[in-house]
């Protein structure tokens, strides 16, 4: 399969959106920061996609790539990522 760059381009843009959200709901702090994020939701939505094969319906897709099937594959890598590597993060109140 080859990705050209407007694919290339999606799947980064939602990549990066998807790490954000996942950063943000769940305030984790991952390995590598944000950086770490972004490379689980790039991840995630490559394993949901073009490994697993699974579309979710309804099936909204922009140059191929199926949007919602991608952000629901980067969220939940991303936030198994938070889970499994550090867990939540606690604030000392001084």
């Amino acid at each position: 399969m080859e990705l050209s760059l407007v694919q290339l381009l999606v799947y980064i843009l939602i990549a990066l959106v998807s790490a954000y959200i996942a950063s943000a709901l769940f305030g984790t702090a991952y390995p590598l920061g944000f950086l770490g994020a972004f490379l689980a939701a790039l991840i995630g939505q490559w394993l949901m996609i073009n490994v697993f094969h699974i579309i979710l319906a309804p099936e909204i897709s922009y140059a191929g790539i199926p949007i919602i099937t991608a952000i629901v594959g980067a969220l939940v890598v991303a936030i198994l990522l938070a889970a499994v590597s550090r867990g939540p993060r606690r604030r000392r109140w001084v």
